[in-house]
């Protein structure tokens, strides 16, 4: 029986001990951590207050961000239907490659609008080229629903079988029970 409870002290002992290494182990390895995090955070450049304040109250900066937001909403839809046509089997000819270019002149675009905001005027070549990449991409957007449109039209002679079909068996399964 004391060579149980013996047995039983070491055990214990051992795993007070070996808790008490990992929660060691496990505290540095956190303190370290945050530590880190925390020189990063440090190690970023904020800009005073008064810099900050003044872009959010500048009416350019409005103005640059509410383009930057229509650009980049007509270039996702554009994306997004060309994607749907493409996955649907339908034609859609130069558009997947046309869409790419037209999302890496919209990236483009953005650099100069966001610089710009910064400095608090919106140049008209700015304006315009925004407005060019919206137009490209609201027509990819139509030619890639026009491509599904079709498709879609392949459906009626599908119904009017289908109807059909289901007319048949309907009067065959009457016939059948009479």
């Amino acid at each position: 029986m004391q060579d149980l409870l013996i047995t039983i002290s070491v055990v214990f002992a051992l795993a007070v001990a070996t808790t008490g290494a990992v929660a060691f182990v496990a505290v540095r390895s956190v303190r370290r951590r945050y530590r880190a995090a925390r020189e990063r955070v440090r190690s970023l450049r904020v800009p005073p207050a008064p810099v900050t304040a003044a872009t959010l109250t500048s009416p350019a900066w409005w103005t640059a961000q509410n383009r930057r937001h229509r650009m980049w909403r007509a270039v996702s839809s554009a994306e997004h239907a060309v994607g749907l046509a493409r996955r649907s089997d339908v034609p859609v000819g130069d558009l997947p490659a046309l869409t790419t270019q037209l999302t890496s002149a919209a990236r483009g675009v953005d650099a100069v609008l966001r610089a710009s905001a910064h400095g608090g005027t919106l140049r008209t070549e700015d304006r315009a080229a925004c407005d060019q990449v919206v137009e490209a991409a609201t027509d990819i957007h139509r030619a890639a629903l026009s491509s599904l449109r079709l498709a879609q039209a392949d459906t009626e002679p599908l119904l009017s079988a289908v109807q059909i079909e289901v007319a048949a068996l309907a009067a065959g399964v009457r016939a059948a029970t009479r």
